[in-house]
């Protein structure tokens, strides 16, 4: 299963996000439409070897 991380900015954003002064935001997605959201992307990417890990197991 492929994982993805995306770097959103601006309008892309979603709005509960840009609510609490966000600049930029991580979007996790795997194959089946999951999507979780970090300010962090340390903390994404975390996100996204751990999807990815749960998958292959």
């Amino acid at each position: 299963m492929a994982v993805a991380v995306v770097r959103l900015e601006g309008e892309d954003i979603p709005l509960e996000h840009r609510q609490s002064g966000a600049t930029a935001v991580f979007r996790v997605k795997d194959d089946q439409g999951a999507e979780l959201y970090f300010e962090d992307e340390v903390e994404a990417a975390k996100s996204a070897v751990e999807l990815s890990d749960a998958e292959q197991s």
